[in-house]
């Protein structure tokens, strides 16, 4: 997958489930890059999303399980 050009694309690249419970979408918003003005957008989306499932499956997830939802606390 290439760097997304455009706003259907970054939506496309948001979209990917990344386990049970997450989707790429929660990791690209970023208040700081929003006050900064630089793009949160990987120039590698499949190292991305490669890295991403493997801390959603291995981390994320099993917090959640023994912890309730914690997607909120992510995005705090």
């Amino acid at each position: 997958m290439r760097k997304p050009q455009t706003v259907k694309a970054l939506e496309d690249l948001g979209r990917v489930q990344l386990s049970k419970s997450f989707f790429m979408r929660e990791f690209l918003y970023s208040e700081i890059s929003q006050i900064e003005g630089i793009p949160n957008i990987p120039s590698d989306p499949d190292l991305a999303i490669k890295a991403g499932k493997n801390l959603c499956e291995r981390v994320l997830e099993p917090i959640q399980d023994a912890l309730g939802r914690i997607s909120k606390l992510i995005r705090s």
